[in-house]
């Protein structure tokens, strides 16, 4: 009778964590550096903005009758005065 399959210990398969360490999250290991924060908290946020506001802008100026640009007027005009 043949002995049953036997799975390598380099298999690509998940192994258990071995019972007398706590399984570690890749979140604990490493705090995030300072360039990761200012670039997820500032660099992303100002150029979503910045994208949206940059292209406003073309449009308005080369657009200056279009339906785009009397609307952002007429709502500027409201809370304007």
């Amino acid at each position: 009778m043949a002995a049953p399959a036997r799975v390598a210990n380099n298999s690509p398969k998940r192994q258990e964590p071995q019972a007398n360490q706590p399984a570690k999250r890749e979140e604990e290991e490493a705090p995030p550096s300072r360039l990761a924060w200012f670039i997820g908290w500032f660099g992303v946020p100002c150029l979503v903005f910045g994208g949206i506001f940059g292209g406003g802008v073309l449009v308005g100026a080369h657009y200056p009758d279009g339906w785009i640009a009397w609307a952002v007027t007429g709502v500027a005009g409201l809370f304007g005065g």
